[in-house]
């Protein structure tokens, strides 16, 4: 139902949107992955915005991190601290938010869920449709109480906001009564990175070195580039393979060729950076790698990009997608292709003056408000 009150007979709107934003994924620091980072970056630009008023839910645990991203506490509901399953019922029910739900234009859910009931038009951001198209991928506890609710709230969301147009024809192939709903809204890279002053990792300066930046899940497609590098090796013996990212939440793939190349020195797994040292990664690596099965968007793959690193990816269509004519594609499984277009990296160098200039996230939220607007105008 359209709220008469937020536009007048032309269209023109004359108050600004009441916008909930369910984000109790979000910890106390304020930072963690791919949602977490896309729920604060997306927050802090709604927030700067003059036509949505927004608040959050959020748990206990966070409430100061959104007192202060918002300016104003009394914009922060929160539900406690209960295990996740929990958190998503009270979500998925309402009545995480059922004191105030009455006073919001738009419900927004950011991972997975939305309010089964209330009046609020109901908005849901889709990251992927990986509990649908890899399961196994996925413990039976969190694969059983997540695709059905995920499911439903996709069917019953009024605008899915998609952050590839890859992942918008997944999401209209698989569920085919979204069509007319959905809308791309192409992430953008981290703020924090973009901005970071850049501090060099010790283990890899003056080294020449590739970077995979990912967890170690199955579909990251690790393992190809593991079970291949000492045959990159062989022919640059300097080389090495640098991995960042946080261990899988779920199962984990190294490839058989791990233990060794570790041992070697050909192969460093080294967790979590910092934005400072992320950003010195990108900048020197010799190439950037995604040979990953499955994305929703490929975040890595836009951050080379801005770095101006030499980048090779997958053929999957959302790394294909965000990296365009930059950067080289290969079958994910193709492992003698894989070798060959490394050493070639590897052999060129990088190229002074590549970095492609990327969006940022005042463009993500000034479409996904424009999204919200058209929903409310139909």
């Amino acid at each position: 139902m359209v709220d008469p009150a937020i536009h007048d007979h032309d269209g023109g709107d004359v108050r600004p949107l009441s916008w909930l934003m369910l984000a109790t994924q979000v910890p106390a620091s304020g930072s963690g992955g791919g949602i977490v980072r896309y729920t604060v970056e997306l927050a802090r630009a709604l927030r700067a915005r003059t036509d949505v008023e927004l608040s959050v839910l959020a748990t206990a645990s966070a409430r100061a991190f959104f007192t202060e991203l918002l300016g104003s506490g009394d914009r922060v509901l929160t539900v406690p601290n209960f295990p996740v399953p929990v958190r998503t019922a009270l979500e998925r029910t309402g009545l995480a938010q059922l004191p105030a739900w009455r006073r919001f234009d738009v419900v927004h859910g950011t991972k997975h869920v939305l309010p089964r009931w209330g009046s609020a038009t109901g908005v849901l951001t889709v990251h992927d449709m990986l509990p649908f198209q890899r399961p196994r991928d996925f413990g039976l506890l969190k694969r059983t109480l997540l695709t059905r609710p995920y499911l439903a709230s996709i069917r019953q969301a009024d605008a899915l906001l998609c952050v590839s147009r890859a992942t918008q024809r997944t999401v209209e192939r698989l569920v085919p009564a979204t069509a007319g709903r959905t809308v791309a809204v192409p992430l953008a890279m981290s703020t924090g990175l973009r901005t970071a002053e850049r501090e060099p990792v010790t283990s890899l300066v003056d080294r020449e070195f590739a970077l995979i930046v990912g967890d170690t899940s199955p579909r990251k497609n690790l393992g190809l580039v593991v079970d291949l590098w000492p045959r990159v090796v062989a022919e640059r013996p300097d080389a090495t393979l640098a991995v960042v990212g946080p261990p899988s939440w779920g199962p984990s793939e190294l490839g058989t060729n791990g233990s060794e190349s570790l041992a070697s020195g050909a192969m460093q797994l080294l967790g979590h950076l910092s934005d400072a040292q992320l950003r010195w990664c990108y900048e020197n690596a010799t190439v950037v790698l995604c040979p990953s099965k499955l994305e929703g968007f490929g975040l890595p793959a836009i951050e080379a990009r801005s770095f101006g690193a030499p980048l090779i990816t997958s053929l999957d269509p959302a790394l294909v997608e965000v990296s365009g004519d930059s950067a080289v594609h290969l079958p994910n499984d193709d492992a003698d292709a894989w070798k060959s277009a490394i050493t070639a990296a590897l052999g060129a160098g990088r190229i002074p003056g590549t970095a492609v200039p990327v969006r940022g996230w005042d463009e993500v939220a000034a479409e996904t408000v424009a999204a919200v607007r058209a929903v409310l105008a139909r």
